[in-house]
């Protein structure tokens, strides 16, 4: 099934700009705004910024922010990988624990039907 490709007009640092993708306008929007954002930083803090500088410094800082996601994410993927193996051993640990305890009470019942036919 083909998408239809959206195409929408965007502002950045006080520019249009018309924008094509697969995705929906509210998100192709919300990443124009981020980029517009950051720029604004960027001229704000450095304010003799040519326009080809500023756009290098933003790739840049939205670089690193992906970056710095990226390892987060993979920091947590190794961290959910940790704790599902630890759940998986608590779950085998609790598994034989039942099951233990299941064969303690078959047994206490056998011997206490046992203890009762005796006295018969």
């Amino acid at each position: 099934m083909a998408m239809d490709k959206t195409r929408t007009v965007v502002k950045i640092c006080g520019k249009e700009y018309t924008m094509t993708g697969f995705e929906s306008e509210e998100y192709i929007h919300r990443v124009a705004i981020y980029v517009d954002r950051k720029m604004s930083e960027l001229k704000n803090q450095y304010v003799n910024l040519n326009p080809s500088t500023l756009a290098v410094l933003t790739a840049l800082n939205v670089a690193d922010d992906l970056l710095k996601l990226q390892d987060q994410m993979e920091a947590l993927t190794r961290e959910y990988q940790l704790l599902s193996e630890e759940l998986k051993r608590v779950r085998s640990g609790y598994a034989a624990e039942r099951d233990s305890v299941r064969g303690n009470v078959t047994n206490l019942s056998k011997e206490r039907h046992q203890i009762f036919d005796s006295l018969k």
